[in-house]
């Protein structure tokens, strides 16, 4: 099973995003649905039933040393960068989550993929081409400090997806209280 770790975006948040992904759906770029709009802990990849089981230990085992938070979403950022965006994101610059998203890939440093962002961040967009990246770019600056409102972190999912042609399908395995 492909597998990630995550937090949800409550919905009431999803229409200020939607407001602003509609500004780049002109673009050559693919928008998350609101309905799969999360922060993503880590990625782990391909995991035997297993390997899935010890994630839920380990996972259930961090989780207890943390309390439930609030953060704001802020600032709009990109990956790489300005010059060659591939990803557009949300993020929030709350201590709290950066601590919880550093605890989740300690506990599960020998499982899954290695990090190559140690930012948390929520993807919104990802960029096909570098079609009208200049006016993206502008976009984007624009929204670097924008805040799209803030919500309580008390709960982490461990959830399964699967790559369908129409976008990906998330379920929940388990969740974790915080």
């Amino acid at each position: 099973m492909r597998c990630f770790v995550a937090v949800d975006i409550p919905e009431e948040l999803k229409s200020g995003i939607k407001e602003f992904q509609d500004q780049l759906s002109s673009f050559d770029v693919k928008l998350v649905e609101p309905k799969n709009l999360h922060f993503t802990l880590k990625f782990l990849g391909d995991l035997d039933q297993t390997t899935i089981n010890q994630v839920k230990q380990k996972l259930s085992e961090s989780t207890s040393n943390h309390k439930a938070f609030f953060i704001l979403l802020s600032g709009v950022g990109v990956f790489p960068n300005l010059n060659y965006i591939r990803v557009i994101w949300i993020g929030s610059k709350s201590q709290d989550f950066a601590n919880l998203h550093k605890a989740v890939a300690d506990a599960l440093q020998d499982i899954g993929e290695p990090e190559k962002e140690a930012i948390p961040h929520l993807t919104i967009a990802r960029v096909r081409s570098p079609r009208n990246k200049d006016i993206i770019a502008n976009i984007i600056k624009r929204y670097e400090t924008e805040s799209f409102g803030s919500f309580n972190i008390d709960k982490i999912k461990l959830k399964q997806s699967t790559l369908t042609p129409r976008g990906p399908k998330y379920e929940d395995l388990e969740v974790f209280e915080l």
